[in-house]
């Protein structure tokens, strides 16, 4: 007969208060503390301008998380060994002063040997994911390896996964907030719209002082692409964005590609895969779309609507906002977004590697005979 929830959780927590386990715990923290401190050192980013903070998971919150039942089966718990799947045994918490450091870091952590990242979440707090608002903080799980000279566990044990937390320092007081107004019982409706606002605004502001940090440094992003950057065929259309007196240069941040996907395809729903915005962001950059008037000019020098129209006959799902920037960047580069995108698939992909190219040089063919490639 399997063991109750309460037994369970029970035992998981005697295995995770191992004394030699919590000190081995303590160590891991220590040397990932150093390294990020290093990490964020080598990205330039000042000590004065970042602060780096960490827990080990309470053992009765460990213990609350370890009696969890499986979503799929109610009766049986959601993690069969506690100790070796939760996620967030030890947490790391780098806050920085702009969104420009925050990607700094996490590309930092993304080309480190020592790290390996398994998944990467635009993740609000828990009660922003039910309304329109709320901070999205970027988090990372990573798996610690040798060059990190990680401790040795005690036996019977592994190094678990630890979790990485950034945020800009807004996005920290929002959050931080946020959550003790939910402990104090205050995050009534009136509340929560308050908090709706002001994450509104916070994320403005992180962008306007993106902006003027980037201009004080003299590093504002070209108004088009960088010089020997690919382009489509065909200069996309220009000026309207100046016109309505948006501002040149403007970089083509995560958070800024949330809101153009938004503006670009409004009847399309927003990806749910994770990481998936960043992975459409990759394909943008390597074209040098590094700008969000770059990637706006490049979308709307196609025919979004003959697009829809050729992918939606015969269907009844939704393309999704990536999806309809994918279809769009291909229609407007072909051919060479196949190669940019096949190159940026990862080496040990193998699959994902020969599906990727063939399914765009289908989807290709399919938009020329379909006519929405306005190329004869």
């Amino acid at each position: 007969m399997p063991a109750s929830p309460t037994d369970h959780a029970a035992h998981a927590r005697a295995h995770y208060e191992l004394p030699s386990y919590q000190a081995f715990l303590r160590r891991l923290g220590e040397a990932m503390e150093q390294h990020l401190r290093e990490l964020i050192g080598a990205a330039g980013i000042p000590p004065a301008q970042s602060e780096l903070h960490w827990r080990i998971k309470a053992p009765a919150s460990f213990a609350q998380k370890a009696a969890s039942p499986d979503p799929d089966d109610p009766g049986r718990p959601r993690y069969r060994a506690p100790v070796d799947e939760i996620t967030d045994q030890l947490a790391m918490r780098v806050v920085t002063f702009l969104p420009a450091q925050v990607e700094a870091v996490a590309q930092a952590i993304g080309e480190d040997d020592a790290l390996r990242v398994r998944e990467v979440r635009h993740k609000g707090s828990e009660a922003a994911a039910e309304r329109q608002f709320g901070y999205q903080s970027l988090h990372l799980l990573v798996d610690p390896g040798s060059p990190l000279r990680v401790p040795t566990p005690p036996k019977g044990y592994g190094v678990p996964t630890v979790e990485i937390q950034l945020r800009t320092q807004l996005q920290h007081v929002w959050a931080e907030l946020e959550h003790a107004s939910r402990y104090k019982g205050a995050a009534g409706s009136r509340v929560s719209r308050k908090f709706d606002r002001a994450a509104a605004l916070i994320e403005m502001v992180d962008e306007l002082l993106q902006e003027i940090d980037d201009a004080a440094a003299g590093t504002t992003a070209p108004e088009a692409r960088r010089e020997g950057a690919a382009t489509p065929a065909g200069e996309p259309p220009r000026g309207e964005d100046e016109a309505a007196g948006q501002p040149a240069g403007s970089r083509l941040t995560a958070r800024a590609l949330r809101s153009l996907l938004a503006e670009l395809f409004p009847d399309a729903p927003p990806s749910r895969g994770a990481g998936s915005e960043e992975w459409i962001r990759g394909h943008a950059l390597a074209l040098g779309l590094d700008t969000v008037e770059a990637l706006r000019a490049t979308v709307r020098s196609v025919d979004l609507a003959a697009i829809d129209r050729v992918f939606r006959e015969g269907v009844t799902w939704e393309r999704n906002q990536v999806r309809a920037l994918d279809d769009a960047l291909l229609a407007a580069f072909g051919r060479r977004y196949v190669e940019v995108a096949e190159r940026l698939v990862p080496e040990d992909d193998e699959a994902q590697r020969a599906k990727r190219p063939r399914v765009l040089a289908w989807r290709l063919r399919t938009l020329r005979d379909g006519g929405a490639l306005g190329d004869g």
